[in-house]
């Protein structure tokens, strides 16, 4: 099936038929053949198969009720998650580069590999694994096992969402594990009950305790605040544009691909990548990518390492901005090696609400009808 027609058509039966119930049901989690209490929307998401700003819209456009204020709120969530990444780039940068954990080894492989003495935990390791996909309740309870009964390092959880989930995102993914852990919000870590377990997954997990040890985490490196995503606009430079995978939003790009002489899509291999992805996630971006390439004439998929041949007598490019993470650090590696200037290609709307990302959520929160008025009057 066609994974563009997919979203869509995930998107409408949501708007439909299961908006107004969001809120109620959210933090169950049923089971992964069971999704009636979640969108199941955010591996469409987080390609912008779906554009969080035109779903914001729709949703306007629809309802009045209060009972859709949940699930736009929880749009915005993962907007600020993103501009308090691009706020904060050297987070990424810090996580990437960290490597010297002390941990047991024998209880990571068990971990990884659904052979703990959790049976619950096994359960989602092995549902992780089948479809690429957690319901987010479920996310925070395994993140939480991971790293306060497991005792292993936040890094290699987050590293092993990235591996396996179809959404697993550079802002959204770290720094929801870096919220579990206490890191995000200083001194408040996330620990769950017997009876929270019990409860929200509807029954299927029955314990008796779940068993913690005290263990505090604290930020090694300094943190600064960086503004030079701000430099950036959507004006077009050049005759030639590269893009990634992770917006691939055709309405919204349309016209300005059309613009360029030629666009080259990229799609890291594992080879390229410090994070290792499974094959089922690569599948499913390179499904992506080929279907919107269909959508255009002027857009060709590009192999990595054949891209300095093909920009050998382009010094000047645009780039459709991918967002700190995987795509930005190859970018950035390849600019300084091949003597390129690259122009980053930033949505107004993105520029505008990440301007409020800089603290706290709630402070965003109170700028929500702000970045309403400004996204609004852009459609």
């Amino acid at each position: 099936m066609s994974l563009l027609l997919d979203a869509q058509e995930k998107w409408d039966d949501f708007l439909e038929n299961k908006i107004t119930n969001y809120e109620k049901l959210r933090s169950f989690d049923y089971g992964p053949t069971n999704k009636s209490s979640v969108s199941k929307l955010s591996p469409y998401i987080s390609h912008r198969v779906l554009l969080e700003y035109e779903l914001l819209e729709e949703v306007k456009k629809k309802y009045r009720s209060q009972k859709i204020n949940k699930f736009v709120e929880e749009i915005y969530w993962r907007i600020y998650w993103q501009g308090w990444m691009e706020n904060r780039p050297k987070v990424w940068c810090n996580f990437i580069s960290e490597n010297n954990y002390e941990y047991d080894i024998e209880t990571y492989e068990k971990a990884i590999n659904g052979n703990s003495e959790l049976g619950f935990f096994n359960s989602w390791v092995n549902e992780l694994k089948t479809y690429n996909y957690l319901h987010n309740h479920t996310r925070m309870w395994f993140a939480s096992t991971w790293i306060f009964n497991l005792g292993l390092p936040w890094q290699l959880g987050a590293s092993f969402f990235f591996k396996h989930l179809y959404d697993g995102d550079a802002a959204s993914n770290l720094l929801s594990w870096r919220w579990v852990a206490g890191l995000q919000t200083k001194g408040k870590q996330y620990r769950f009950s017997s009876a929270n377990l019990r409860k929200f997954s509807n029954n299927r997990f029955n314990v008796e305790k779940i068993s913690n040890r005290q263990i505090f985490l604290e930020e090694k490196n300094q943190i600064p605040l960086d503004d030079e995503i701000y430099k950036s606009n959507m004006e077009q430079k050049s005759e030639t544009l590269i893009l990634f995978e992770n917006d691939l939003h055709v309405s919204t790009l349309e016209n300005t691909l059309r613009n360029y002489k030629s666009v080259f899509i990229i799609l890291l291999s594992n080879d390229q990548r410090k994070i290792k992805l499974s094959e089922a996630v690569l599948s499913f971006k390179q499904q992506i990518v080929l279907e919107f390439i269909k959508q255009f004439d002027n857009v060709t998929q590009i192999d990595p390492l054949k891209l300095k041949e093909t920009l050998v007598n382009i010094d000047h490019l645009d780039m459709i901005y991918p967002g700190v993470g995987e795509n930005n650090d190859f970018m950035n590696s390849f600019k300084k090696l091949n003597n390129k200037v690259i122009f980053n290609l930033v949505r107004d709307q993105d520029l505008f609400a990440w301007k409020f990302a800089k603290k706290g959520f709630f402070k965003f929160k109170e700028n929500i009808p702000k970045i309403n008025q400004y996204v609004f009057q852009n459609y």
